[in-house]
């Protein structure tokens, strides 16, 4: 199948973003912005397409710009591109990663083994899993990925996939699309459901109230009080009273963000004005 008209059925199963790798090994020549222009024909203004190359040549044609591991981020990249164009980079360990802080997102494979990337050992799901942990942005999970292993990824804190052969070789790359862009809805609801089952058990494990002394006396408090909050609890005004905390005056203007942990030792002193 003609490459415009298989993103074109890829976009139709769910595909959202498409990269246009121009070249072969080494040669890395962009597609041209005609090409990217019949591109855009077919699939419409909402995809996110980006090129290698020169990064002028993506400014050219409209795209976001992506790095091997090995090419530095050019100088002029971001004042070429269009303010929302996205730079991404191919990176294959922690190392690399984790200097990829000017970077939009990330491609970090190969994960499984893939026949594009014969002889070369895998990443495997835990080098995966220690690339998106050190990665400063967005990991998306390539090679040798199918909507069976979709869920895996995800779990290891992958934030999307990229195939080539899965969409590229299947008979019906359209469904092939729609089965891995369900997968990958599937896991990301999941992981979602997951994270926020594990926020609210938190919550509900924390303390609703904690022990400090207060002028040589245990008193009981809320668990998130400030020296602000003390204060109120007690009738009194922040303006008029002197609060040392754990041997340290803490500064008035300092009481409403001052907060109180279980243990804390406080002494306060009340001044009542008179005439």
């Amino acid at each position: 199948m003609p490459l415009l008209e298989l993103a074109a059925e890829a976009v139709a199963g769910g595909v959202d973003a498409i990269y246009l790798r121009g070249g072969a090994g080494d040669a890395g020549v962009a597609p041209t912005p005609d090409v990217v222009r019949e591109l855009r024909a077919r699939i419409g203004d909402e995809v996110i397409v980006v090129i290698n190359g020169d990064p002028g040549a993506a400014a050219a044609a409209g795209t976001g710009f992506h790095l091997r591991e090995r090419d530095p981020m050019p100088a002029n990249a971001r004042a070429l591109l269009d303010p929302i164009a996205m730079i991404g980079r191919s990176v294959h360990s922690p190392q690399e990663a984790a200097k990829s802080g000017d970077m939009d997102y990330l491609l970090a494979g190969h994960v499984y083994p893939s026949v594009s990337k014969p002889g070369r050992p895998p990443l495997g799901i835990g080098g995966f899993a220690a690339i998106a942990a050190a990665a400063p942005c967005p990991v998306l999970a390539i090679g040798g990925i199918t909507p069976e292993r979709v869920a895996e990824v995800v779990a290891a804190e992958a934030h999307g996939v990229a195939v080539i052969g899965a969409i590229a070789e299947a008979a019906d790359p359209r469904a092939a699309a729609a089965d891995l862009r369900g997968a990958l809805d599937h896991a990301l609801k999941l992981r979602e459901k997951v994270s926020h089952m594990d926020e609210t058990a938190s919550a509900a494990s924390a303390p609703a109230s904690i022990e400090i002394v207060v002028n040589g006396q245990s008193a009981t408090i809320p668990a998130v009080a400030t020296v602000h909050d003390f204060l109120t609890g007690k009738r009194m005004t922040d303006a008029m009273a002197i609060v040392e905390r754990n041997g340290m005056i803490v500064p008035r203007a300092e009481y409403a963000t001052t907060e109180l942990h279980p243990g804390d030792r406080l002494e306060v002193v009340h001044a009542v004005g008179g005439g």
